[in-house]
């Protein structure tokens, strides 16, 4: 497979380029956006998958909606496709082809001194508040087309019926990530599913990798748009290979295999320098301490060009200080 730079932050093979993610975002920030974190690409990618690959043989399931900018991507896309109006209702759960899974509200910092209130795409929202309301205003123009499942995903169950498109954004923590893989995962129809994983190319959260490592036979590996990872089904996860947690059962050294089992050849080197930092933290989160300690000083060494950027408050710099810091005294972040 030839795989080739598609533009800035975007990598992959032909299933990604036939999807022109760059020109599809162009035309996106031409147009008024929702509101939410994701990047336009990433929006654009959601537009795009639906647009020109959804065919009705299955529903969409959209994990981490917040304020419902990808929800709105997807519905957008499946409009602006072929096949929506062709497609019985009744085909999916509920009656509605897309389905996203929200909690509702985002944690708000322990400290006072930290200020609460963030603005997205010139959305005012302050943590610890619930911005349910914001989510159903941004999609309401859609709601023939999306149910909202509003509240702790592990306490959702899949009907069982077909998934042709997965957008993973939710698996902050490892029982989030063991749950989706048990619910969601089967369900995806064995070579004819898409699934995108928005977390993988990050500096934590490796039980992603681990787990994707752990189903390197069931999937293939599209490409990359930002901190996404592509993948399309070559064929059906069991449900007892799904209900396996390997970052929960594997050992230390079998985890690091799993983590590193696919080679992500060619993107660029701020995201293998994110994939470095998640080995670390993983080495941390298996219980070796001095390793992750030693990999962190070899990782500065090797990425040292990445780091003259001390004065970006979110950049390699700080990423590197926070998981020397918080592997160093203990204190990574929740992973249950």
């Amino acid at each position: 497979m030839t795989w080739e730079r598609l533009g800035r932050g975007i990598f992959g093979g032909p299933f990604l380029k036939a999807l022109d993610v760059p020109a599809a975002a162009a035309r996106l920030r031409a147009a008024e956006i929702a509101p939410g974190m994701l990047s336009i690409g990433e929006r654009a990618l959601l537009h795009e998958l639906l647009r020109r690959t959804w065919s009705g043989e299955g529903a969409v399931v959209d994990g981490g909606s917040f304020f419902g900018s990808s929800l709105v991507a997807e519905a957008q896309g499946m409009l602006a496709g072929s096949v929506i109006e062709d497609v019985p209702g009744d085909r999916f759960p509920d009656g509605k082809p897309i389905h996203g899974y929200e909690l509702g509200y985002l944690p708000a910092p322990q400290s006072d001194r930290v200020d609460r209130r963030r603005v997205y795409a010139g959305t005012e929202y302050r943590l610890g508040d619930s911005f349910v309301q914001i989510l159903e205003d941004t999609v309401a123009p859609y709601r023939d087309l999306v149910a909202l499942h509003i509240g702790d995903l592990q306490k959702e169950r899949w009907s069982g019926a077909p998934i042709e498109i997965a957008f993973i954004d939710v698996c902050k923590t490892a029982r989030l990530n063991a749950h989706v893989s048990k619910e969601f995962l089967p369900a995806l129809i064995g070579g004819g599913s898409t699934l995108v994983h928005q977390d993988f190319f990050f500096d934590r959260l490796p039980w992603i990798r681990v787990t994707m490592g752990y189903l390197k036979d069931y999937f293939r590996w599209e490409g990359q748009v930002f901190t996404s990872s592509v993948y399309r089904s070559v064929k059906a996860v069991p449900a007892d290979i799904a209900e396996v947690d390997p970052f929960l059962v594997g050992t230390y050294e079998e985890c690091l295999q799993l983590h590193d089992a696919i080679e992500y050849g060619g993107i660029e080197r701020r995201y293998e320098y994110h994939l470095a930092l998640s080995r670390a933290y993983l080495m941390a989160l298996k219980g070796r301490k001095n390793e992750a300690m030693d990999a962190l000083r070899e990782v500065e060494r090797v990425y040292a060009d990445l780091l003259d950027d001390a004065d970006d408050p979110r950049g390699n710099r700080f990423r590197l200080d926070r998981a020397s810091r918080q592997i160093s005294n203990g204190n990574i972040f929740k992973v249950s």
